[in-house]
Formats: C-alpha cells, sequence, structure tokens
C-alpha cells in the first residue's frame, strides 16, 4: 500500500515538474536590422543567419547558402512574393535550430539577392510561418528576444488570427474601414500594404509557396489603422490596386509590430499587442 501511495506521489510530482518546465519561456536573440528579425542559428552542423518571415508560408534556404551546405538541387517550383514571382528548387529537408529549438524544415533554396538589397546583412534564408504553429511565441523587439512561451499573457489588445495562404492574417481596419483580414508580415519592414478594395482587380490565380518579403513602396500614403482597441493616426501606407495574396487585404509589416511585444498565440488562434518592453540590454 505504502509502495502505490509513493509511486503515485512520484508521478504527482513528474507531472507537476512538467507542467513547471513548459511554463517556462525559452528565449531565442535576435538582431534587429534594417527592420528585420535575424537569427543566428545552424543548418547540418554549419552556421546561418536565418529571416524571421511570418509572411512567407515556407522557409526557405538561399541558393548560395544551399550550395555552400552541398545540398543537391532538384525541380524547379514557383513561388509568388509582392509584385514578383520567382523560381525555387527542391532540396533534400535539412532541419535549422537555435538555442536547442527547431526553427523549422527547410525543403526549397531561392535566389535570395533581392532580400539581400533590402538587408545590410546577410541572409542564408528565411524562416516561415510554420514556426508559430503550435506555439505561443512572444516577439519582444526592444530587447531583441523570440519567447517560446508556456501559455500567453492576460496583458494587452487581443486580436483573432486565422491561417490563410499557409501564413496567418488578423483584422485590421483603415480609415475607419470594416476589418479585413491582412497577412502578418515580420518579412515586411514597411508598415502597411493595403489593397484598395473599390479598384481590386480580379483575383489572379497564384501557383504555389509566397514570399511576402519583397516589397514595392511606389505609391504610398498617410492612413489611420485600427488594430482592436488600438488606433494609431499616421502610418505609411502602399496602396495596391490588385490582391497581392488571394483573398488577404494586404501585409502588416514591422514598422508597426516592432512598436509594440506581441504574442502570436496559433494554440488559442489569436495575437496580443502589449505596450513594448523597456530595454533591459543584452
Amino acid at each position: 500500500m505504502l509502495n502505490k501511495i509513493a509511486v503515485r506521489a512520484l508521478l504527482s510530482v513528474l507531472a507537476f515538474l512538467s507542467l513547471a518546465i513548459s511554463a517556462v519561456a525559452r528565449d531565442i536573440p535576435f538582431d534587429f536590422v534594417d527592420g528585420y528579425i535575424l537569427v543566428h542559428a545552424s543548418v547540418n552542423a554549419h552556421p546561418v543567419t536565418l529571416l524571421l518571415d511570418s509572411g512567407a508560408s515556407a522557409s526557405v534556404l538561399s541558393l548560395k547558402t544551399a550550395r555552400r551546405l552541398h545540398l543537391r538541387l532538384g525541380n524547379p517550383q514557383p513561388v509568388d512574393g509582392v509584385d514578383a514571382g520567382a523560381t525555387a528548387f527542391s532540396i533534400m529537408p535539412v532541419t535549422a535550430s537555435a538555442q536547442s529549438t527547431q526553427l523549422g524544415e527547410f525543403a526549397l533554396a531561392i535566389d535570395l539577392r533581392n532580400a539581400a538589397r533590402l538587408c545590410s546583412e546577410p541572409i542564408d534564408g528565411l524562416i516561415g510561418a510554420g514556426f508559430f504553429d503550435g506555439r505561443v511565441t512572444q516577439i519582444d523587439y526592444a530587447n531583441h528576444r523570440l519567447r517560446l512561451l508556456g501559455c500567453a499573457p492576460v496583458e494587452g489588445a487581443t486580436l483573432p488570427l486565422i491561417a490563410k495562404n499557409g501564413v496567418y492574417c488578423l483584422p485590421v481596419s483603415v480609415n475607419g474601414s470594416k476589418p479585413r483580414w491582412t497577412r502578418l508580415d515580420t518579412g515586411c519592414n514597411d508598415a502597411l500594404h493595403w489593397v484598395v478594395p473599390r479598384v481590386v482587380a480580379a483575383t489572379s490565380q497564384r501557383r504555389g509557396a509566397s514570399i511576402g518579403f519583397i516589397t514595392d513602396t511606389s505609391a504610398e500614403t498617410l492612413v489611420s489603422i485600427r488594430l482592436g482597441d488600438i488606433t494609431l493616426p499616421h502610418v505609411a501606407a502602399a496602396l495596391h490596386c490588385a490582391p497581392i495574396f488571394p483573398g488577404e487585404a494586404g501585409l502588416l509589416g514591422s514598422e508597426v509590430l516592432s512598436q509594440y511585444r506581441v504574442t502570436i498565440d496559433t494554440r488559442e488562434d489569436r495575437i496580443l499587442f502589449a505596450p513594448a518592453s523597456v530595454k533591459t540590454g543584452d
């Protein structure tokens, strides 16, 4: 009888410890360069610098990096970007990790020279939206930390998230309009890309994976946007006359996101915007 009680007590302690460990945040440091989140990671024991791009439906390596890692290029696949298309090549899937945390599987390689023109640091690949799947991820822009949490905090304005086109979208209102589903895009260093509804053309057929990294700001204006209870009165918006991606109103980028501590909770399908953290130093 005593042995059974001891076993039950031990199991209870182990269960408690498991819950406690799962609730502890795991931090992944990042560099914030030119409005982009850069994570120092490794692939096959080789160091790489990866850009966290929630606007990308697939995680990809650059062609240059794939060749450096001696990864054989396979069949070409079409990839859609903002106002641009590209060709990716299949590779033998590899996994990237940082701080003992898996960042995702990479099965495509693509020419990222356009991305290199926008970011002053070398980029070996993009960590796509799959990184957030099944996780509670907090982006602390002020302290340059990605935190993987056991549960979402209770603070901050809360908005719903939906999965669409392989990424995540949240409702954004522009100039008092009805909220429309907008791509959450950490790979866009602009504030907002917005499709003007009254001149929307017929939806084009998208062909495969999408990369929201490449941007075009040729037609900009200042708008007021609303994120739940938050109103931002003077936001630079790049206007588009046709859908960027099917069923989406545009892209919400890091110029807005970096003003907050952002928690992406894909377990409960929500996103939280809290006041930015006080910078504590590295």
